[in-house]
């Protein structure tokens, strides 16, 4: 009798399970999507898990599992691991005809384009002895873009260029533009009062100043690492000037030009709104470890596109003897330029800069980290 009934619950356990096994992927699916397709360094955002049962079969328990990169930052990442990649991995019951959506909340730690492409799913009978694993395309993505450095850190840099350098802000005044008066403020200059205004109002008048747009802007970015390792921190500090400088410029109406050197050679070109979208993704998936030029070369190809009425705007941390020269014939190209090389502290001992011409001296900015 025992031995009949073991029989009897061997082959009901053989039974269901077989039909859990036939049964349990059908009308149910798992999508994977991020809450926004664009972000930037830093921000906080969701991923969406979603699993659908569209049958009466219970779902006891489904373990989705999925890879990401580990520079997505998920909150509770005691239910994954983390090396190269993050590992994520998540239990959940579904019962029949039932919809189930969880948030995992994240930061963006660093620029990058993230895909998920695929998802392992792996459930169990009923009786939770006996696994199985089914794997599901999956399509999520989102494009992390590099941070924007401050205007603050940036006006050392704006400093150095043209002072008819062209904006609809007041750092750059054309004083020969009169448009109107204001009121004095301690910050102003005396000999920017309207005396004839100052007096008919019986208060101390400044003169105001419009502005144009008439010198072209060219940012170079040269991806090429000083020294014989890649500097990462380096790098990126690059990649965000660049992106700074091409965000500042364009959405203050300043014509811009955009050339690029990293593990491609990119150029870009349009109206402020689609030169700063462009600019965006470009810069949020461009490389450095395999970069396809030196800058010296990168410069050379770049001379014959240049008017002679542009401020060249050069980001480069490399700066050996060859770059340098290549710099010296582009200033004879244009009306400015100003290179802005990123270095790690602005006292540290640089090799790349140690001997350099009273020229390139006088257009050099080092940009500390």
């Amino acid at each position: 009798m025992i031995v009949l009934l073991a029989l009897v619950l061997v082959f009901v356990y053989l039974v269901m399970t077989g039909h859990y096994q036939k049964h349990w992927m059908e009308d149910f699916e798992v999508k994977l999507n991020f809450s926004e397709e664009q972000a930037g360094v830093g921000d906080s955002l969701f991923l969406y898990e979603t699993a659908v049962n569209k049958k009466k079969m219970n779902l006891p328990a489904v373990c989705v599992k999925f890879g990401t990169s580990k520079h997505l930052a998920f909150e509770g990442q005691e239910s994954g691991t983390v090396s190269d990649h993050f590992y994520r991995n998540d239990v959940m019951s579904v019962d029949g005809f039932q919809k189930v959506r969880r948030k995992l909340r994240f930061t963006c730690k660093k620029r990058g384009l993230y895909c998920i492409e695929e998802a392992e799913l792996v459930s169990y009978d009923m009786f939770f002895v006996t696994p199985f694993v089914h794997r599901i395309a999956v399509d999520a993505k989102l494009c992390v873009y590099p941070s924007l450095i401050s205007v603050e850190r940036l006006l050392p840099i704006f400093r150095s260029l043209n002072g008819d350098l062209p904006t609809r802000v007041p750092l750059f005044e054309d004083s020969f533009a009169f448009a109107g008066v204001r009121e004095y403020t301690p910050q102003d200059s005396m000999r920017r009062i309207h005396w004839k205004a100052s007096a008919r109002m019986g208060d101390w008048q400044v003169k105001t100043t419009e502005y144009n747009a008439s010198t072209p802007v060219v940012i170079m970015l040269n991806l090429e690492s000083p020294g014989v390792f890649i500097q990462e921190e380096i790098m990126e500090e690059s990649i965000r000037l660049a992106y700074s400088l091409i965000y500042y410029f364009s959405a203050h109406g300043i014509k811009t030009r955009f050339v690029a050197v990293g593990n491609e050679k990119i150029r870009l070109e349009g109206d402020a709104r689609h030169q700063i979208s462009s600019a965006r993704h470009v810069l949020a998936t461009i490389a450095y470890d395999d970069v396809c030029c030196r800058g010296e070369e990168f410069i050379e190809r770049e001379l014959p596109s240049f008017h002679k009425n542009e401020h060249v705007m050069l980001i480069s941390a490399a700066g050996k003897k060859p770059m340098q020269q290549a710099v010296e014939r582009m200033m004879h190209c244009v009306e400015q330029v100003t290179w802005v090389a990123p270095v790690i502290s602005n006292n540290s001992e640089d090799n790349e800069f140690r001997e350099i011409s009273p020229a390139i001296e006088r257009c050099l900015v080092k940009w500390g980290g």
